[in-house]
């Protein structure tokens, strides 16, 4: 029991080798399955979506603050973390930790910097 060849050619002109059905077409060229091709093709896509994980109302509208970087960069991490592993997921994963690195060196000098400012001041108080 052989199976029917597919009577529609490639794009390269080349004969289908796919089995065909009753008409003599297979799926991909049977004019008749247009709108299964297309849910098919939908239904695909939309298996590829990695979902979202992270709560994105934790975001803040606004980046003004370390806190609001270290926000937005733990949103990220959690983020990437669902995505499937691959040197792109790699490079991203590397980038956030920068940016971790970037932003806790800054919140270290803008802690430094106030504790120095708060003692100038008390040392002004102490002066008058």
């Amino acid at each position: 029991m052989s199976k029917k060849q597919c009577q529609a050619a490639k794009r390269n002109g080349e004969p289908c080798s796919a089995s065909a059905s009753e008409n003599g077409f297979c799926f991909t060229h049977d004019a008749t399955k247009g709108k299964e091709r297309a849910i098919a093709r939908r239904n695909g896509g939309l298996k590829r979506i990695t979902p979202s994980v992270a709560d994105k109302s934790l975001v803040p509208k606004e980046t003004r603050t370390i806190t609001d970087v270290m926000t937005i960069l733990d949103y990220a991490l959690q983020e990437s973390l669902e995505l499937s592993n691959s040197i792109q997921r790699g490079r991203l994963l590397v980038s956030i930790a920068h940016g971790y690195i970037e932003a806790l060196k800054v919140g270290e000098m803008e802690a430094r910097l106030e504790a120095v400012e708060m003692t100038l001041k008390m040392r002004k108080e102490q002066k008058k």
